[in-house]
C-alpha cells in the first residue's frame, strides 16, 4: 500500500478519479467531518482506498460529488467502512450518496466476539500498526490541511482492504459472513432514512420535540426545574446557530444543570455560580437570565412534564416465555463468544415472547427479526417456547 495520499480538489480530478475507481472490486472509505467545530456539521474530506492507493477529496474545493455517486451504489464494487454508520448518514446528509454493497469492518469485527472495536486498536493487534490520534479532533473544514493532516487521514482507509480480507475469512469460516452481510445491507438502507434527510443539520431541534428529553438526567426534575432546563437548552441552541458552534462549545450541561440549581436572576446573582466560562457574562448572561426568569414565571399549568412510559399490563405467562427466552440468549451466546445483544436483542426478545409462534413458518412475521437469525436460531427459539425444559426456571437460568 502506497501511503502517500494523491489530494483530489478539482472537477476534471474527481471525473477522472470516478472512471478510475469504477474498475476497482473493493474500495475502502473513511470521511472526515467538522461536527466537533461547527453547529451545521460537513464532510470536509473523503478518504477512498485501493489496494494500491489512497486519495484524498477536498468536497469543500469541488463542491459536487457526482462522480462518485455511481461508485458508492454499484452493487459489484465493496465498500469497506469502519463504523459506517455516521459516515453513511454524511454522505447522503450532503451529497445524496447510497452506499450499497458495503462491509463494516467494526459490524464483522462484532460478531466475530472482538473486546477491541476501534479501527485502531484492531490494526495494532493484527498487524503492528499504530495509528496517530494527534488530529483527531482537528478542525477539518481548516484550509490548507498540513501534509501531515492528509498522511493522517489516508492511514485510516490505507489498511482497511486488508483488514477487510481477514475478517471475511474467518467471517467465513465460523458461517457467519452471511450475518454480517445482512446487518450491513439493513444499515445501509437505515442510514438514508428518517430525519437524516435534513438538508441542513442532524443537530437542529426536530419539530416541537422539547430538548430536554435528549439529556439524561431530566426525567427527575421537578417540573419547575424542567421549564428553566428547558429554556436554557432553547438559548444554548440558538446561540449555537447564530455562531454556527456546537451548543457543548459555548458553555457545558453540567453549568445548565448549575444555573436550575442556583436559578439566579441577575448578574450579581449569577457571577456566583461556579464553572462559569470566562466570556460567559459577556456573551451570555443576559440570554441566560431571561431563560430563567421565564422559567420561574410560567404559570403552574403550563409547566412541561416528562412523559412517564407506559408499561404495558405484564402478562404473567409471557413473563414467563421472556425468561426462558433470556436463559437460552445467554447459553448462546457464551456459545458463540457473543455479545447477547448480538444473538437477539430486547426488543425483538420481547416480541418473541408476546408473539408465542408454534411453528419457525410463523416467525416470518415478526418483523424485528432478520433472516439470519431466523435461519440460524428459528427452531431453537420454537423449541424453547414449546417445550422449555432447563429454561424454564422461576429466575429465567438455564439448569443442568
Amino acid at each position: 500500500m502506497v501511503l502517500e495520499p494523491q489530494l483530489i480538489e478539482t472537477l476534471s480530478d474527481i471525473e477522472c478519479l470516478g472512471k478510475q475507481l469504477a474498475e476497482e472490486d473493493v474500495l475502502a472509505v473513511d470521511i472526515e467531518a467538522d461536527s466537533l467545530h461547527h453547529y451545521f456539521s460537513k464532510v470536509c474530506l473523503i478518504q477512498i482506498s485501493t489496494n494500491r492507493h489512497t486519495f484524498v477529496i477536498d468536497p469543500l474545493a469541488i463542491r459536487t460529488m457526482d462522480a462518485l455517486r455511481p461508485l458508492f451504489s454499484s452493487h459489484k464494487i465493496k465498500k469497506v467502512f469502519h463504523g459506517a454508520d455516521y459516515d453513511l448518514r454524511s454522505l447522503f446528509r450532503d451529497f445524496s450518496i447510497e452506499v450499497r454493497n458495503l462491509f463494516d469492518t467494526m459490524v464483522a469485527s462484532q460478531f466475530l466476539g472482538k473486546d477491541e472495536l476501534s479501527l485502531a486498536a484492531l490494526l495494532d493487534k493484527r498487524f503492528g500498526i499504530l495509528l496517530s490520534k494527534k488530529y483527531q479532533r482537528a478542525n477539518w473544514s481548516k484550509r490548507p490541511l498540513s501534509h501531515n493532516m492528509l498522511l493522517y487521514a489516508a492511514r485510516d482507509t490505507a489498511y482497511l482492504i486488508r483488514l477487510y480480507r481477514e475478517l471475511e475469512q474467518e467471517l467465513r469460516f465460523k458461517g457467519r459472513l452471511s450475518w454480517v452481510e445482512e446487518e450491513c445491507k439493513r444499515l445501509s438502507v437505515e442510514c438514508t432514512l428518517g430525519d437524516n434527510t435534513h438538508p441542513i443539520s442532524p443537530k437542529a431541534p426536530p419539530g416541537n420535540t422539547p430538548l430536554y428529553k435528549r439529556f439524561k438526567g431530566a426525567g427527575k426534575m421537578a417540573p419547575r426545574d424542567l421549564a428553566i432546563f428547558e429554556n436554557l437548552l432553547l438559548f444554548r441552541e440558538r446561540r449555537a446557530m447564530k455562531e454556527d458552534r456546537p451548543p457543548f462549545r459555548l458553555f457545558a450541561k453540567r453549568l445548565i444543570e448549575e444555573l436550575v440549581r442556583t436559578k439566579p436572576t441577575d448578574r450579581g446573582a449569577l457571577r456566583k455560580v461556579p464553572g462559569l466560562p470566562a466570556n460567559f457574562m459577556k456573551r451570555y448572561a443576559d440570554g441566560a437570565l431571561k431563560a430563567i426568569r421565564c422559567g420561574l414565571e410560567l404559570p403552574a399549568d403550563r409547566l412541561p412534564s416528562f412523559p412517564k412510559t407506559q408499561r404495558p399490563s405484564r402478562d404473567p405467562k409471557k413473563q414467563v416465555r421472556l425468561r426462558r427466552l433470556k436463559a437460552w440468549r445467554e447459553q448462546k451466546a457464551g456459545q458463540l463468544a457473543l455479545e447477547p445483544g448480538l444473538v437477539c436483542n430486547n426488543v425483538l426478545l420481547e416480541a418473541l415472547a408476546g408473539a408465542h409462534p408454534k411453528d419457525p413458518d410463523e416467525l416470518g412475521a415478526i418483523h424485528q427479526m432478520k433472516n439470519w437469525q431466523r435461519k440460524t436460531f428459528g427452531r431453537e427459539i420454537v423449541d424453547v417456547l414449546l417445550r422449555p425444559g432447563r429454561f424454564d426456571q422461576g429466575r429465567g437460568e438455564a439448569v443442568g
